[in-house]
């Protein structure tokens, strides 16, 4: 029969361990996030992210909802503020991202 100073032991190990664990997972996470957000910015799609991080199309969603990212602005991220004025001004007037920002460049 275990002592009760030995089940002890083993139960703070396990905590212990668990806490480790944790706090692995929670940086294994914010790693695949910011590099879902990073290949975004950096052109990939949705669908390509997903492959490559082996992830759901839904979760690569999710990610790029809460990081604020959309082909909006994707699409006006390099352009300069007054660019970035005739950017919102097509898109305001029913352009599409791609139209606007091609749009913004030319005029700017």
């Amino acid at each position: 029969m275990r002592r009760l100073r030995e089940i002890q032991d083993d139960i703070a190990a396990a905590s212990a361990t668990l806490a480790t664990l944790e706090n692995e997972r929670a940086r294994v996470r914010a790693a695949r996030r910011d590099g879902i957000v990073a290949d975004f910015d950096a052109g990939l799609s949705r669908a390509a992210i997903a492959a490559k991080w082996e992830v759901d199309y839904g979760h690569v969603a999710g990610v790029l909802h809460k990081a604020r990212r959309t082909e909006k602005t994707r699409r006006a991220r390099d352009l300069t503020p007054a660019q970035r004025q005739h950017y919102a001004i097509a898109l305001r007037g029913g352009a599409s991202s791609a139209l606007a920002r091609r749009i913004a460049e030319a005029v700017a």
